[in-house]
């Protein structure tokens, strides 16, 4: 789907931060984790190739990628789970919310504390 320098640089770069993602997202599923840190990164990487720049990242690019799927990651989770649901608006934004599920969670979770 991505082109193969693409894809091996994502790999590489999945292959650093595996072990502190499957930590943060404290789920057992490698073969989820990757799968969805790869997409990310990749997605992450394309403009560059896309661009003709070398597929290296700076300090800042590296913590923004890692934010990004840390994020990624902790939204799929969340919809695994069914307490979040996502679809695009008309102008192709994704957008995220809670299901019926996840704000009666959220209802438990708030009179609680």
């Amino acid at each position: 789907m991505y082109p193969e320098s693409v894809e091996k640089v994502s790999l590489d770069i999945y292959k650093c931060l595996k072990e502190d993602l499957v930590k943060i997202i404290s789920r057992k599923d490698a073969k989820w984790c990757k799968e969805i840190s790869l997409e990310a990164i990749c997605k992450y990487m394309l403009p560059k190739f896309l661009k003709g720049e070398e597929l290296i990242l700076t300090e800042d690019e590296a913590i923004q990628l890692y934010g990004s799927c840390v994020a990624d990651l902790t939204l799929a989770s969340l919809k695994d789970r069914g307490l979040i649901d996502m679809m695009e608006n008309e102008k192709g934004q994704t957008m995220v919310f809670l299901t019926k599920e996840g704000r009666e969670t959220a209802e438990k979770m708030f009179k609680q504390k």
